[in-house]
């Protein structure tokens, strides 16, 4: 859809952006609150967005861990977002795939009066998809494109017909198509930035995600965001990184270690300086406000002797099982001990054998005992099973000397003779 440009005020003052995302406010580690967490970290982005000067702050979705935050998590997060106006001036806020679109949309026209513009779902470039801010004389337009379900953007008829993989382009293309409308509305003379959530190819995750948003079908090129725009500011993936594409595309990561998978990993957010003409200048500021996760292990003794802080542990046992090794455990490290694992020497060798016996026995055998734990003994089916292994095995070594492309990715030199 063609969209006429507005005229704008020639954007030529830099100005500097906070770009965040992934709070998950209301995240528990096995229970346990993290409230106290999150007001710190987001207590120093605030810190962090005066000490810089910042013009705009850009929070990318996933300001909740659930759709149905606690009244304590709300707080926390409008809190937040009004400090950081407080100290930016203006302040663009997504949805993310675990906020509730419809409950942060809600709040939108209340929020505005904070400078707060909140955009919950895909909206047109004259309703709300496009932000546009005037800082310091210089025009900044903010494309917004919250998290969208697939189920949302790819027509139900077409779920029932083609193959997945047709799926997934459909799913792509439609962003595709959103970001292209919104960048066609955007001021030629603005510095023009893109707020999205979602899943870019190229991408690693972190801790924390949900698997089911990692898929192919979510996964989009990042060649769909435009040549045009200054900087993407995209959240999702809980690991702060840089995505090869047209522009400047960056993921500023989560503010806490969400979980273990992502204990290794320094949470941060991005200060980026944006001129007109110019390449984005990104500046990772490390956050400290949250407890770090960390594992560690040994028997009771290494562990008593292990030197520890404020850390959440997860706790690798090396004992012989007993059924009070883990109160054991939890009686030396105390609350923030949230995971024992027991890891008995003599269980890794029994997986270690069993490991070996299988690499050393034929298909036909480990079928054979797989019977036999079933308490079936039937020569018949051994049978039967060889068969149909031989002929799986003769249709394999079909396919090698067929007439396609052998494993250099050139004809057969045999299927060739054949034809002539």
């Amino acid at each position: 859809m063609a969209s006429a440009k507005t005229a704008g005020t020639p954007a030529t003052t830099p100005i500097t952006l906070l770009h965040t995302s992934d709070w998950h406010i209301g995240k528990t580690i096995r229970g346990l609150s993290r409230a106290d967490e999150h007001r710190a970290v987001l207590g120093e982005v605030g810190d962090i967005a005066r000490a810089h000067g910042v013009n705009v702050a850009v929070v990318s979705g996933d300001l909740f861990e659930t759709s149905a935050p606690t009244a304590e998590s709300e707080q926390i997060a409008w809190d937040a977002l009004l400090d950081l106006a407080d100290a930016a001036g203006n302040v663009v806020v997504i949805a993310g795939n675990h906020d509730n679109p419809r409950r942060l949309d809600a709040l939108r026209n209340l929020a505005r009066l904070g400078n707060i513009h909140v955009v919950a779902e895909p909206r047109r470039p004259d309703d709300g998809g496009v932000i546009r801010l005037e800082i310091d004389g210089t025009a900044v337009n903010v494309s917004a494109l919250p998290f969208v379900s697939k189920r949302g953007i790819v027509r139900a008829d077409q779920l029932m017909q083609g193959e997945a993989y047709e799926h997934q382009g459909l799913y792509a293309d439609r962003v595709r198509s959103i970001l292209e409308a919104l960048d066609a509305a955007c001021d030629d003379d603005a510095i023009r930035i893109i707020a999205a959530h979602g899943f870019v190819l190229g991408g690693g995750a972190g801790g924390g995600e949900r698997p089911a948003h990692l898929a192919d079908d979510y996964a989009i090129p990042a060649q769909v965001f435009p040549t045009g725009a200054n900087y993407v500011a995209l959240g999702h993936l809980h690991n702060a990184q840089k995505i090869p594409g047209p522009t400047a595309i960056h993921y500023s990561g989560s503010l806490l270690q969400l979980d273990f998978g992502d204990h290794n990993v320094a949470k941060s957010v991005s200060i980026v300086e944006l001129a007109a003409g110019a390449p984005a200048a990104v500046t990772v500021v490390p956050v400290t406000g949250g407890r770090p996760l960390r594992t560690i292990s040994g028997t009771l003794d290494e562990l008593r002797a292990t030197e520890v802080g404020d850390e959440w542990l997860r706790v690798r046992v090396n004992e012989a099982r007993r059924t009070d090794l883990a109160d054991e455990v939890r009686a030396i490290f105390g609350e923030r001990c949230v995971d024992v694992f027991i890891e008995a020497a003599e269980v890794a060798t029994e997986t270690r054998r069993a490991r070996e016996m299988i690499a050393t026995r034929t298909p036909s055998q480990l079928y054979g005992d797989y019977l036999e734990s079933l308490g079936i003994e039937d020569p018949t089916l051994v049978a039967l099973f060889d068969e149909l292994l031989h002929v799986v095995d003769t249709d394999a070594d079909d396919l090698d000397d067929d007439d396609g492309p052998n494993d250099d990715g050139q004809q057969s030199t045999a299927s060739v003779s054949e034809d002539a």
